[in-house]
């Protein structure tokens, strides 16, 4: 509970939102799940330490009690320590506040090393048609083109359905669409060329989309019957229903999965690791080469080509 006497701990949220959407440019979940994290930590202090009744007087051993009763697992705790930190910079830099060095003295703990599992292309393919094959043609078209052009261009299901109809590229009058204009993580703009199967999926939807979409919003996948965006939680609802369709296990049929598929797809066709970090948008490199341990084959033809020795 919020003690009465020391609301300063909660004060801080609303402009620390506003920090983290407009100044750290986060996603609106990430600004979700780092508020919740802040708002229960102020609760949890509050009612632990007597002493404190602003964030200036919480410190590293503070903090560190906090982790050891609520013992979260080593994703939440690394997401806790970064959403303090932003916090601890937030009333430092912005609001001009003397704060203790607090979740810089906490290590983030290591998480474990885990490979990618892309799609194989016979699983590919079965989703692939299992898309298409729908009672409802237009219905059966969006749903195979949002899964083909997630796979042709290795975007994020966000950045895909934040697409709109300016940010799609035409090139001296071609009918096919060669590039996808895409605003990233940290708004940032990138310039996406498609994939011939990327090119065609956008082509045969906005076809359909152009002529019988109505009026509403300017995002590139909309529901053809209001015209309204199609949200995340749709496509994720619509790959569980295709995998049972295509007898591949629900778990497999993500649309991470599909953004892992197109990166290893460029690993094994020997396109280089900074081309490969380039197309994903990634800004830390290790992120990228998880891709190039998955290439085995190539592994094992390096490893053969080494001159025999008696």
């Amino acid at each position: 509970m919020n003690r009465p006497d020391a609301p300063s701990l909660f004060d801080v949220l609303d402009a620390f939102e506003g920090y983290l959407r407009h100044e750290e440019a986060l996603s609106p979940a990430t600004v979700r799940q780092y508020l919740a994290d802040v708002e229960q930590l102020a609760n949890w202090m509050l009612t632990a330490f007597e002493h404190v009744t602003t964030w200036e007087e919480i410190g590293a051993r503070e903090l560190r009690v906090y982790m050891q009763r609520a013992r979260p697992g080593p994703a939440r705790a690394r997401r806790l320590v970064s959403g303090w930190k932003k916090l601890w910079r937030y009333l430092e830099d912005v609001e001009g506040r003397r704060m203790t060095r607090g979740p810089a003295e906490l290590k983030s703990p290591k998480l474990p090393s885990k490979l990618p599992q892309p799609l194989s292309p016979e699983e590919l393919q079965r989703l692939l048609t299992a898309a298409r094959d729908n009672p409802i043609e237009e219905k059966g078209l969006r749903d195979w083109a949002i899964l083909t052009f997630l796979y042709g261009t290795g975007l994020r299901v966000s950045e895909a359905l934040n697409l709109t109809l300016t940010d799609v590229q035409h090139q001296g009058g071609e009918p096919l669409p060669w590039a996808v204009r895409v605003t990233a993580k940290g708004n940032e703009e990138r310039l996406i060329p498609l994939s011939a199967a990327a090119q065609r999926a956008l082509y045969q939807w906005l076809r359909v989309r152009r002529v019988q979409a109505r009026a509403g919003s300017d995002r590139v996948f909309v529901h053809l019957k209001t015209g309204r965006p199609v949200p995340v939680r749709t496509v994720q609802a619509m790959m569980h229903r295709v995998a049972l369709r295509a007898g591949v296990p629900a778990a497999r049929a993500t649309p991470h999965k599909l953004r892992h598929t197109f990166a290893t797809s460029l690993v094994n066709a020997g396109r280089p690791l900074e081309e490969v970090q380039e197309a994903l948008g990634h800004k830390n490199s290790n992120v990228t080469r998880r891709y190039a341990k998955l290439n085995r084959a190539r592994l094992q033809a390096a490893v053969d080509a080494l001159p025999d020795v008696e």
